[in-house]
Order: structure tokens, then sequence, then C-alpha cells
């Protein structure tokens, strides 16, 4: 009888447990909002980047040297951390890398805080490129 209970026991808890690392990465997930290439594009034009958000390019210096989105900063992944975010005043983040910015590697760079205000850029500079919008170069 007590060996059965026991079973019992376990058996909840396995459950309990799957349970519990499923709700926990359900309410840890950042919820990931994306903007078009013809939407940023609008707002460029209306020059908001750095007033009303922040545009922040992932890859490396050398791809950001060569050719990035206009109006934005160089933050690569290796150099992010949150005390770099907070340079950003709270202002809304707009993230791109080359085709789609490395979720988990974004989290792990600022110690799994993620800001809430965080939106990514669809197709990553990629998609920026194919929709043949302005692009700038240098640093």
């Amino acid at each position: 009888m007590r060996r059965k209970h026991q079973e019992r026991v376990i058996a909840a808890a396995r459950h309990l447990g799957a349970a519990l690392c499923v709700a926990l990465l359900v309410a840890c997930s950042p919820e990931v909002q994306t903007i078009a290439p013809q939407d940023l594009m609008a707002y460029l034009e209306k020059g908001k980047a750095g007033r009303t958000f922040n545009l922040v390019d992932l890859r490396s210096q050398e791809a950001f040297s060569t050719l990035h989105v206009p109006g934005a900063i160089n933050v690569p992944y290796e150099l992010l951390t949150t005390d770099r975010l907070l340079f950003l005043d709270g202002l809304p983040v707009i993230f791109y890398d080359e085709t789609k910015p490395d979720l988990a590697r974004l989290t792990k760079a600022v110690g799994a805080r993620l800001p809430r205000n965080v939106v990514f850029l669809e197709g990553g500079f990629s998609g920026w490129r194919a929709a043949r919008f302005p692009v700038a170069n240098g640093t």
C-alpha cells in the first residue's frame, strides 16, 4: 500500500513538474513583436529614429560598417548587455540581424531580461535590402 502511494506521489510530481515547466516557459518567453520593412521606412522618413525608438543592428562591426539601415546603431551580440540597453532611454528598441535575430542569444546577452518594448525587423537586414530601401555605410 505504501509503495502504491509513493508511486502516485511521484507521478503527480512529474505531472506537476512538467506543467510548471510549460507555464514558466510561456510566462518567461518574451512575446515577439515585428515590424515590416515598409513600416520602419515610414518611421525613418518621419525622422523618428533615436527620438521615438532606437534601431539596433546586432550584426558584427564589419557588417555594420559595410552597410546598414540608416539611423541604426551597432551593438553586436558580443557587446550587448543590460547595461548597454540602459543608454537607450527606455524607448522601444527595434533589433535586426542579417535575417532574423537569435532570440535565445539576445536573451542570454541581456541576462534574460529582454525589455518588453522590443520589436524585430521582419526579414532582418536581408529583408530590408530585398525591399530595396536605402542603406548607409560607415560607422
